[in-house]
């Protein structure tokens, strides 16, 4: 399948959570290694500039801007990206409506917030 990135597939797991696997090039550049490049948590939003600017304004850093289709941010290891929602539902073979859990528990000391979307980003306890 073609996916966002190169070629992939995708499964849900039983609590509705949607993980794609992707190659990270569009082209066949050689056998498969088994390598991980990068962990991309994709969250599909309504309007993709409210949100750049929602998380831009908490500090996140912008590595790429496709206009109002794409972010993705500079967040390390794991990376963070916006997507519109139709486009990535699209994409997941899901209904651009979603159902599921939009609550997030990250390892750090922020305060709990809320995006534009109603992902709830909460802090895990220790």
């Amino acid at each position: 399948m073609k996916s966002l990135w190169g070629y992939g597939g995708g499964v849900q797991a039983p609590d509705g959570t949607i993980v794609t696997v992707a190659s990270s090039s569009k082209k066949d550049t050689g056998p498969a290694t088994g390598q991980i490049d990068a962990f991309v948590l994709q969250l599909g939003v309504v309007d993709v500039p409210t949100s750049k600017r929602f998380y831009t304004d908490r500090g996140l850093t912008v590595a790429r801007s496709f206009g109002g289709r794409y972010v993705e941010f500079d967040t390390g290891p794991v990376k963070l990206t916006l997507n519109k929602r139709g486009a990535l539902a699209k994409a997941a073979g899901v209904s651009p409506d979603g159902t599921g859990s939009h609550r997030f528990v990250i390892g750090s000391d922020a305060g709990p917030l809320t995006d534009p979307d109603g992902f709830v980003w909460e802090a895990a306890s220790r």
